[in-house]
């Protein structure tokens, strides 16, 4: 599955969930990663590179995990940057388009509602481990998945730091259950709004002060989420993924609730 397009070749991965803009660290806000959501083992999105390092790097420990993996691939004219994956194969060794690479693991970077994904980066190879000055990914925006429609949704999974929420009502297909919208609203501060200005969230007009290079819109998540009344502190939404990821631990699988943005 083709999901993003950089320097002429294609980043390809297999039909699961995966995020440029639900997170806060700055590559993505940049468009110049992705994290994706593979089944344990990471597999190797483009059509050939070589493993050229392998480091430990210590993490902020945003849960309770010191250490984290980072590897480089050289990929043609740049350098892949990958991170979260404990690497199955060796220095120097070559791999192509969908061989397993490692698997993945938790990570002292993650939210505490973070799941298991492999961050995928693209970068210059003399420039290979900053957070800024990355090569800018051009997302394939296509429907992808049904759109949410009204307010009202069914709590559908319950984990220990999150709820997995669908919608009762649906209403053609974006990239993700808000359309062309993606983010982690409003608790990592901004959202992106693929290939548009602007865009409705839930009856309130949100508007890019940014527009990036690819031409994905960024904007400021200055509002509120309520779900039954209750503040809650976000909820999420990742391309290729019908649920919407609510973060609260108040509401039981089965339970019917209104989702309101103020």
């Amino acid at each position: 599955m083709k999901i993003a397009t950089v320097n002429g070749l294609c980043l390809e991965i297999p039909d699961v969930r995966y995020s440029f803009f639900d997170t806060p660290y700055i590559p993505h806000k940049l468009a110049t990663a992705v994290d994706v959501y593979f089944d344990e083992k990471a597999l190797f999105p483009f059509e050939e590179g070589k493993l050229v390092e392998v480091r430990k790097i210590k993490t902020p420990r945003y849960i309770p995990v010191i250490e984290d993996y980072l590897l480089i691939f050289e990929v043609e004219d740049f350098c892949l940057k990958v991170l979260h994956v404990e690497p199955k194969i060796k220095i120097g060794e070559k791999v192509f388009l969908g061989d397993e690479i490692g698997s993945l693991i938790y990570s002292g970077f993650f939210s505490p509602w973070s799941d298991k994904h492999a961050h995928f980066e693209v970068r210059p190879c003399n420039d290979r481990y900053r957070a800024r000055g990355g090569i800018t990914l051009f997302p394939e925006v296509r429907g992808l998945v049904p759109i949410a429609k009204g307010e009202t949704f069914e709590v559908i999974e319950k984990e220990e730091r999150y709820i997995w929420l669908k919608s009762l009502r649906k209403s053609g297909k974006g990239m993700t259950p808000f359309g062309n919208i993606e983010g982690g609203l409003p608790h990592y501060r901004y959202g992106a709004i693929f290939n548009e200005g602007k865009a409705r969230l839930f009856g309130k007009i949100v508007e890019a002060s940014e527009v990036l290079p690819n031409g994905v819109g960024i904007f400021k998540a200055d509002f509120e989420v309520f779900v039954n009344g209750i503040k809650v502190k976000g909820v999420g939404v990742f391309c290729n993924e019908e649920k919407v990821k609510l973060i609260s631990e108040d509401f039981e699988i089965g339970d019917t609730v209104e989702l309101r943005i103020v």
